[in-house]
This record gives structure tokens, sequence and C-alpha cells, in this order.
């Protein structure tokens, strides 16, 4: 082997021992906020309760007095989990766009102070 084929295999070893360790180096937005995690895990009961409610209505389990309110119930604590979901961004987002508010202002003042300092020149 040549040194380039050693240095191509090292940096394909480094890439593939990047993505192997991502998971354990980069946070995910579930443990950054426990709240969406929460939020998140209620979801995915209420998918697993229909689901669940579904097959064993399909199998003739569940009389139809039981599965329709329970179904219902179901579907509204779902949409309940997903309204809270999509909130949690819009809550977290107003900093953010105060941040932007704040940069395009500096942004802005270095522009008109390089437009004088042309001028002068």
């Amino acid at each position: 082997m040549d040194i380039g084929s050693l240095f191509l295999l090292l940096a394909l070893l480094v890439l593939a021992g990047l993505f192997v360790a991502r998971p354990l180096i980069v946070e995910s937005d579930a443990a950054l906020d426990p709240a969406l995690a929460d939020l998140q895990a209620e979801h995915q009961r209420v998918l697993d309760a229909l689901l669940e409610l579904d097959g064993d209505w399909d199998l003739g389990k569940v009389p139809e007095e039981i599965y329709r309110p329970q179904r219902q119930q179901l579907l509204a604590e779902g949409a309940a989990a997903l309204r809270a979901i999509e909130r949690l961004p819009l809550e977290e987002a107003a900093p953010a766009s105060a941040e932007a508010d704040e940069l395009e202002a500096i942004i802005a003042a270095y522009k008109q102070t390089q437009r004088k300092q042309g001028k002068r020149k």
C-alpha cells in the first residue's frame, strides 16, 4: 500500500467512527427539552393504544358500544398531544426572533458606517 491509500483508509475510518459516535456526541431535541420528550411519548402511547384497539375491533374482541367512545377519547388525547407539541417551538421561537432582530440591527449599523466611510474616501 502506498501512503495515499493509507491516508484514504484513515480518513474513511475517522468518518465511520464519527458517524457511529454521533448519537453519543450530539444531544437530540428530546434530550434537550424534557417536556417535548414527554409529549412525544404520550403521542406514541396514544398511537399504540389506537392500533391495539383497532386490531381488537377487527378481530371482534371489542363491542361497538365500547369501541366508538374509546376511539374518540384516544383521538382527542392524540390531537391534544400534537397541539401541545406544535405549541412548544412557537414558545421557544420568540427569543430566537429577538436575537435575529438584534443581529439585523447590528448588520444595518455596520453597513451604514461602511457607506459613510466610503463617501469620505
